[in-house]
């Protein structure tokens, strides 16, 4: 909870979500992605099977996502997103936004990965659905191309970029065998 409480107090000036977020895994909190199906504008608490509480990453934590769009998105959410177009249709955010959030690997929870995510975004080009075609969509159906995985390391730039965190890795962890001469820690 004090977790949560410090990064929805962000920016402070003092610790960044990252040195949060890295200490509250330490002291065994499970901390959960942004997810366009489960996250809040704030981080919230989740509760686990085993009856603790998890943390649940909020909107807030993406670079340049509007606390109005956020908004849009948890208000039609439902029953939840099955695709990109879905929550463009029914929430009505521009598609700047739903990169923002593709950026961020939000849709991953579809299961979408960041790269199949931007592919759907960028094949909305229009500011609002076409009243044209209703429900069934814009009328174009694109076959989804095979694109290749990224690696750890471009996850986690990608993360740094889009939240100033990873819950994937620490930079460091993937620089350290590259690194001459270092110690381990506790050595």
């Amino acid at each position: 909870a004090f977790a949560c409480a410090l990064l929805n107090s962000q920016p402070m000036g003092f610790y960044a979500p990252a040195q949060i977020v890295r200490d509250a895994r330490e002291h065994g909190v499970e901390v959960r992605p942004v997810c366009v199906n489960r996250s809040a504008w704030d981080c919230t608490l989740e509760a686990r099977p085993d009856g603790r509480l998890a943390l649940r990453l909020g909107f807030r934590q993406i670079k340049g996502l509007r606390d109005e769009d956020a908004g849009w998105i948890v208000a039609a959410r439902g029953n939840g997103y099955p695709d990109v177009e879905s929550l463009w249709h029914r929430a009505g955010v521009l598609p700047a936004a739903l990169e923002r959030l593709a950026e961020a690997d939000a849709f991953a929870g579809l299961p979408l990965n960041r790269r199949d995510a931007l592919w759907a975004v960028r094949a909305i080009r229009a500011p609002k659905p076409l009243p044209l075609f209703g429900a069934e969509g814009e009328g174009v159906v694109e076959t989804v191309p095979n694109l290749p995985h990224m690696t750890l390391g471009e996850q986690v730039v990608e993360d740094y970029l889009a939240l100033r965190l990873s819950l994937r890795a620490h930079p460091m962890e993937l620089l350290r065998p590259h690194l001459p001469g270092l110690t381990a820690a506790g050595a």
